[in-house]
């Protein structure tokens, strides 16, 4: 039989009919027991291991003895990186498994695997236009080749063997039948194993992803949770060593949360925090796993060289909630082949397991401390409990009441649509504790309070200043303004009652006073303080009556004699420099005096009528601002009061 019969023969398939098959076998057990017995030894070899190594290794070795040539290689066909990838080898060869691979077409077994046909070089391999050299195999003292390839029953690629001799030999039909034969042997034994394979690791992966879900919701500490993902994600991706990393609470730097290595004890520290930027910035904004390689990313490993020293290839995913993204998890592995989609996919999903886990146990973190220390200020508003007491319970918070405080009272207008207030009164709240050390702060809606630790000799007025600072980088947005209230100075505990009520009435009536967005102290509002109290009242003197018939006027019928009255009374009765705020006519201005005279029944030209016409609007303004807000605290913006609108 040719060799191009013997190959036809093969992909024919069942060509034999069983009888036939049958008879056949029984004569050969007759004729030539031992040798018969030697082929039924190898088929049975070949179908008793289900471990892909060890079938590999069995069949490199009886290809070396069948044909007798000095080396083989089996190549797999590799869906991932889609190359044909060393994956067993006879001696001096097993240092290229799993790190070398050709692609499809390249050299002698890439046209074996490409045309599904077997090659032969018997000779002067540099002179067939098929053979290409590799001097890391040290392939230049060899003469003869013979390529074989792994077809799996459905057509499917899976391999190519490659023989080969240092000396010319010629390889006759009986190799090439014996070892085309053997190569559908060894496809089905190869595809059932890697068949197996398959499926342990899926039990293996349902089972990892089962016993960390249980760890994350029994166990309470973050810590724990975190070393065990990574231990999983390690394990599954078969990596070396695996760090989670979160992000801090200002999005600006990554610190290592959770480390597992194989070889626990190996590591002496751990690296600082990492800034976000460059690769790390790329990995979280990235939807994907990604691959890094320390020689295109030394200075990334770098900073990882304390964990993981002899790291080649790190494999990262961030992790992320939604359009949230928290921190990410790097598998650090010594080998630098690329990984297998499915482990991209795997850690993937781990990442985002971890994800929930650090954002679950921060809220709970958060709302802890939130509720301790919001009951703290609440005892100190009220002043109920005994001082000593109290002055206990800040300590446990890193407070000193005994050591000069004031209370500030922050707040954002409802109308930030879109805005992420709680992301702001973080990074605020992070600000104010590291620029006053001692302090304490805890928000709530649009609201923050902050209990700031000053020096004894602190200016008020530039302490506020300084809170305008430190708040003027939140207020990136047009409609973001903090506004600031800061009561006096308080030295000991029976006086935080009273300092918590000047810093609300300060935020309250600065805004009223100011607009959003100022930062104003209980010492600057001087009568309007006393007015404010004045506008709680139900009793309306005449002067409030009429201004009130204006505001209802404006409101039905969309003019602005309220304003115009406050802005010609701020300007002292300059006419001229009331018209031009007003951005109307001087005569523009005439008519509305006429107007506001047969609405309100006043004479705003009256210079006698202005010290009452002023304190009126006032208390207007301050009982507006009180509907809206309620009186116990300030959380809207001031859009709809009194005299808001424009000037025309």
């Amino acid at each position: 039989m040719t060799r191009s019969a013997a190959h036809r023969s093969h992909r024919r398939g069942l060509a034999t009919p069983p009888a036939e098959a049958a008879r056949a076998l029984r004569q050969m057990l007759r004729d030539k027991r031992r040798e018969t017995e030697a082929l039924f030894g190898i088929l049975a070899s070949l179908a008793s291991t289900l471990d892909v190594a060890k079938l590999l290794d069995y069949v490199v070795h009886l290809c070396k003895e069948l044909t007798g040539c000095h080396g083989v290689l089996v190549y797999l066909w590799d869906e991932d990186s889609e190359r044909l990838v060393v994956r067993a080898g006879v001696e001096g060869y097993e240092r290229w498994i799993g790190r070398f691979g050709l692609a499809l077409g390249e050299g002698l077994t890439g046209w074996t695997a490409l045309t599904r046909q077997p090659g032969m070089i018997t000779e002067n391999p540099t002179q067939d236009p098929r053979f290409k050299r590799f001097p890391e195999l040290n392939d230049d003292r060899y003469q003869s080749y013979l390529t074989i390839p792994i077809i799996s029953p459905n057509g499917r690629l899976i391999g190519v063997i490659t023989m080969h001799t240092e000396a010319p030999h010629r390889f006759d039909d009986d190799d090439l039948i014996l070892m085309t034969t053997l190569s559908v042997l060894i496809a089905t034994a190869v595809e059932n194993a890697e068949l197996y394979e398959r499926q342990a690791r899926q039990v293996q992966v349902l089972n990892a992803l089962a016993e960390a879900g249980q760890a994350v919701v029994q166990t309470s500490s973050l810590r724990h949770v975190l070393h065990r993902l990574a231990g999983t994600a390690a394990t599954l991706v078969a990596a070396d060593r695996c760090a989670i990393l979160a992000l801090d609470e200002t999005g600006a730097h990554l610190g290592v949360e959770a480390f597992w290595e194989a070889a626990p004890g190996s590591v002496g520290g751990s690296p600082p925090a990492l800034a976000v930027e460059g690769i790390w910035a790329r990995v979280l904004g990235a939807t994907s796993t990604l691959v890094l390689g320390r020689r295109e990313h030394a200075e990334a490993f770098r900073a990882f060289d304390v964990l993981a020293p002899q790291a080649r290839t790190a494999l990262v995913a961030p992790m992320r909630l939604s359009e949230r993204t928290i921190g990410l998890v790097a598998c650090f592995s010594r080998s630098a082949g690329a990984p297998h989609r499915e482990d991209a996919e795997l850690l993937l999903t781990l990442a985002s397991q971890a994800a929930l886990t650090v954002q679950n146990a921060r809220l709970i973190e958060t709302l802890t401390e939130r509720n301790v220390v919001r009951d703290l200020f609440e005892a100190l508003a009220l002043g109920e409990d005994d001082g000593q007491l109290l002055e206990g319970r800040a300590l446990r918070l890193g407070v000193d009441l005994t050591q000069p405080h004031v209370v500030t009272a922050f707040e954002v207008a409802e109308g930030a649509a879109g805005a992420d207030i709680d992301r702001l009164w973080s990074a605020l709240r992070q600000d104010l504790v590291g620029g006053f050390p001692g302090s304490l702060a805890a928000h709530r809606d649009h609201t923050l309070t902050a209990l700031l630790r000053v020096a004894p000799a602190t200016s008020l007025d530039r302490l506020a200043e300084r809170l305008c600072e430190l708040k003027r980088p939140h207020e990136r947005r047009q409609d973001v303004l903090v506004s600031v209230g800061v009561s006096r100075l308080c030295r000991a505990v029976d006086e935080y009652p009273d300092a918590f009520e000047q810093a609300r009435h300060a935020l309250l009536i600065g805004r009223a006073m100011r607009g959003p967005g100022a930062a104003v102290t209980f010492d600057e509002l001087g009568a309007q303080w006393h007015l404010f109290h004045v506008a709680q009242q139900q009793v309306r003197d005449v002067y409030q009556e009429r201004l009130q018939r204006l505001v209802e006027h404006d409101r039905a019928k969309g003019t602005h004699l309220f304003r115009t009255v406050e802005v010609y009374l701020e300007c002292m009765g300059n006419a001229k420099l009331a018209a031009e705020r007003l951005f109307v006519h001087r005569n523009t201005l005439r008519l509305r005096f006429q107007k506001i005279r047969q609405v309100a029944e006043l004479d705003v030209t009256d210079p006698g009528r202005w010290f009452d016409l002023m304190m009126a609007l006032r208390i207007i303004r301050l009982r507006e601002l009180t509907a809206r807000t309620g009186h116990g605290g300030a959380r809207g913006g001031d859009r709809g009061s009194p005299g808001n609108g424009g000037g025309s």
